[in-house]
């Protein structure tokens, strides 16, 4: 069936508790496999379709918080990746004792990427070696650019060219590594998206924030890049953006920062006519062959939930010829599946 090309499309509600920061993948046997914020472990939902996950996904975590130590608490954004052969999952987590400055990115090693990742066994490889442990971390991704993998992710600047910031926590910045395999850092970080746009802050001027970043590609090809989350999740400001990957001649490629492109504006925000969800933010992408491209990404139903009723919802991408397109704001309900299906497909 073909897909109507509108660019606002409507959204439709995955689940209906809080599950911040949806991560969702689908392995070669076809499976759907769905991870979030939990805090003090590491969820996995399995579905056979994107219906069975909205009705009745199995449900379980693959992982646990330590009770004490640098992964005791606040496990942020897990992100399940089948890497050069092997299920691995990458999280943010922090020392209960120390609080949110003691953030940093940790990876957990599974099965063969052949195997169901929700049998395991899953062991902690720790955080990523050679990855400055000195820089607070979390939102981290993983994905290959030319053959060549790369982890990007959101940290507190530098103070200088030798010291990170360690005691703010209104400035995020992007940044990217080139990694020699899944666990190992090959290269320094370089910041290559600073919150310098209005529409990145609080509109006092503070809360300066880009996290979330995801690699999305367009089918053909024709548009590669990041898709990130800015201004503060904890409100309703909260928003996704772009950056255009289009390496300059004569530079580092990934790890020159010349060679990503901010969008002018943000891709998903609130509605105009003030009607929910509000805060949609932290994104991931799935071709599915009956929808097309699709965003999962949390919003909240009222705009003064903060931090809480962060619901996984599902919206349509469309493609043009500059790049992705979602109608710069959150598409209206769907209510339940079958208003979904009738509503993306031509009857």
């Amino acid at each position: 069936m073909a897909l109507r090309q509108t660019s606002n499309s409507s959204h439709l509600e995955i689940t209906n508790i809080n599950t911040p920061d949806p991560w969702i993948t689908q392995a070669s046997n076809g499976k759907l496999y769905f991870t979030f914020t939990a805090n003090n472990r590491l969820p996995m939902w399995e579905a056979s379709s994107i219906h069975q996950l909205c009705v009745n996904p199995k449900r379980g975590p693959v992982w646990k918080a330590n009770q004490t130590g640098s992964q005791s608490e606040r496990l942020w954004a897990p992100e399940l990746h089948a890497v050069r052969g092997r299920w691995y999952i990458y999280f943010a987590a922090a020392d209960a004792q120390v609080g949110n400055r003691s953030h940093r990115m940790y990876v957990l090693g599974g099965p063969s990427a052949d195997e169901d990742p929700r049998a395991g066994p899953w062991e902690l490889l720790g955080p990523i070696q050679g990855m400055d442990q000195a820089q607070w971390a979390i939102d981290g991704t993983v994905f290959e650019i030319d053959e060549a993998l790369y982890f990007c992710y959101s940290g507190w600047p530098r103070k200088d060219n030798r010291e990170w910031v360690t005691h703010r926590e209104d400035v995020q910045q992007l940044f990217i590594l080139r990694l020699k395999d899944p666990v190992t850092a090959d290269a320094e970080p370089v910041m290559i998206c600073h919150p310098s746009q209005p529409w990145e802050q609080l509109p006092n001027g503070r809360g300066k924030i880009c996290e979330g970043p995801q690699w999305l590609q367009s089918p053909s090809g024709h548009w590669k890049g990041i898709v990130y989350s800015c201004s503060a999740s904890w409100t309703k400001h909260y928003k996704m953006a772009t950056l255009q990957y289009l390496p300059v001649s004569g530079g580092a490629g990934p790890l020159d920062p010349r060679s990503w492109r901010k969008s002018i504006d943000p891709l998903l925000q609130n509605r105009p006519d003030g009607k929910g969800p509000f805060g949609p933010g932290h994104g991931c992408f799935l071709n599915l062959e009956d929808e097309g491209t699709v965003v999962f990404y949390h919003a909240t139903d009222r705009e003064t939930d903060r931090n809480r009723n962060r619901k996984c919802r599902m919206q349509r991408l469309k493609w043009t010829d500059k790049g992705p397109d979602m109608g710069g704001y959150v598409g209206e309900s769907a209510g339940k599946w079958e208003s979904w299906v009738e509503q993306i497909h031509e009857r």
